[in-house]
């Protein structure tokens, strides 16, 4: 490639601002959702949304920016219906709002999957979806001891419950055949069993 190809303008398609910025936070979710926040960049992004970086700066000035409406995007897509699981007093119910969710999910690989990775990225107290996992992860343990509130230790069983999802979903992440439909009703069948 020659210097004059370099420099050669790209040709961009012009699109209402709230398009282009739906067409950038779709771009960045896939691609970080296959290779991680760590491994794209603005240009990657561009790159995919066929334009230059600095159109992909002038709706979000930052990568940091940009997480923040890509994890936005992704929990309005993960909860279309939000039905909080705390507003159920009896086990079979909140299993019920549970399975619903798994039922969900298996239809969202990529969004599952960004989900899994970010969360395993932001383990590192740098990284800019720190906070927001760690407050995340808080919301739900708070949610779920609520919601579990007939169990002898609510919290401890919170705790069960939120890793044993967390995992579930890393185990399909990692291999799509796991049925995790079948994996959840067999953990749900002995954990929502009043003893």
């Amino acid at each position: 490639m020659n210097a004059a190809t370099d420099s050669t303008p790209r040709a961009q398609r012009r699109l209402a601002p709230e398009v282009r910025r739906r067409q950038i936070v779709l771009e960045a979710a896939r691609l970080i959702s296959a290779a991680g926040f760590n491994a794209v960049s603005l240009a990657d992004i561009a790159d995919a949304c066929g334009i230059r970086k600095p159109s992909v700066l002038h709706h979000f000035p930052s990568m940091a920016d940009l997480l923040a409406a890509v994890l936005a995007h992704r929990d309005e897509l993960s909860y279309p219906v939000r039905r909080e699981v705390e507003d159920f007093a009896d086990p079979a119910a909140v299993n019920e709002v549970f399975r619903s969710t798994v039922e969900h999910n298996q239809q969202q690989r990529e969004l599952v999957r960004l989900y899994v990775v970010l969360r395993a990225e932001a383990l590192d107290v740098g990284h800019p979806a720190h906070g927001y996992f760690l407050e995340r992860e808080q919301r739900a343990l708070d949610g779920f001891a609520r919601a579990l509130s007939w169990k002898p230790k609510p919290m401890l069983a919170a705790r069960e419950l939120y890793s044993f999802w967390t995992g579930l979903e890393a185990l399909w992440v990692a291999d799509p055949t796991v049925d995790m439909l079948e994996v959840w009703d067999a953990f749900a069948e002995r954990f929502f069993t009043i003893s």
